[in-house]
């Protein structure tokens, strides 16, 4: 059960994000992917941000100067 679940998220995500969260003062990570509607990246005001679908919490999220790290594809 918890190795079918697994496998069905890792095939759902493209990268790994991490980014500082000043309101808990901490580095979070999630897992995602920017296939959905609303999905995008952007720049203001000399910060990057990014609203992405978060694959195990099954929502959007938004970080502030994200550090993405992709997935190896299998060639």
């Amino acid at each position: 059960m918890i190795k079918e679940l697994k496998r069905e998220i890792e095939d759902r995500t493209d990268f790994v994000v991490s980014w500082h969260a000043k309101k808990y003062n901490k580095v979070i990570f999630r897992v995602g992917n920017l296939n959905k509607d609303g999905c995008k990246t952007w720049e203001q005001d000399g910060k990057k941000y990014m609203c992405f679908w978060d694959t195990v919490l099954e929502r959007y999220t938004t970080c502030i100067d994200p550090m993405i790290t992709y997935k190896r594809k299998v060639s």
